[in-house]
């Protein structure tokens, strides 16, 4: 099986079908990642077939959660979920933060390969963002935790907006920990088809 089939057979098994131009720019995608990541060790995964499993569709599990229009992938790393989505969603714009330079020129390449015109690179510390209050989707995955998550992010998103965390293990104690300022809305277990480990994805929200 290419790994093109592999991502759109992962895609399918979570409800997604993707169109033959996005399946194709996953793939380049991919391609651009090992090849960079020979270099520049962007993420401990070196194979292939697992970078489609343990991030490329565990990143697609997130598209469900994309309901607004502007979002921003807070420690992206090397795109993940933010250049996945970005991708499967050329309608919708999305910043891709991180403070590692290797990381957002690997991002700026890709983003060049692909031509993504939705595509924002931010090599920056979140806390010196300028875009606060302006997104409706605040997104991580393998971030820090929920706590610092919030303190570093809080002001980003809109009057409207919500916090998107991705975690492994259903995340109680890290819940008990959060700021007063937010509250969480719901906690869905992901099952992503190629990952034998728990999954969730957390959606906090500001209160008032």
């Amino acid at each position: 099986m290419t790994h093109i089939e592999m991502i759109q057979k992962g895609a399918l098994d979570l409800g997604l079908s993707l169109s033959e131009n996005t399946l194709e720019q996953l793939g380049r995608y991919l391609e651009l990642l090992q090849k960079w990541n020979k270099a520049y060790n962007l993420t401990a995964i070196r194979e292939a077939d697992q970078m489609v499993s343990l991030h490329l569709i565990d990143s697609l599990s997130t598209v469900p959660f994309i309901k607004g229009d502007k979002i921003i992938d807070v420690g992206t790393g090397p795109g993940l979920p933010g250049m996945v989505l970005a991708i499967c969603l050329p309608e919708k714009s999305f910043t891709l933060l991180d403070s590692n330079g290797k990381k957002t020129r690997f991002l700026t390449q890709v983003k060049m390969d692909l031509g993504l015109e939705n595509v924002t690179v931010a090599n920056e510390r979140v806390e010196k963002h300028a875009n606060q209050g302006q997104y409706d989707h605040v997104i991580s995955r393998a971030f820090a935790s929920l706590e610092d998550m919030i303190n570093w992010c809080l002001p980003l998103p809109n009057e409207n907006g919500n916090f998107l965390a991705m975690k492994g293990v259903y995340p109680e104690g890290e819940m008990n920990q959060l700021p007063s300022g937010v509250v969480v809305e719901d906690v869905f277990p992901l099952t992503v088809p190629t990952i034998d480990a728990e999954r969730h994805m957390v959606v906090m929200t500001r209160k008032g």
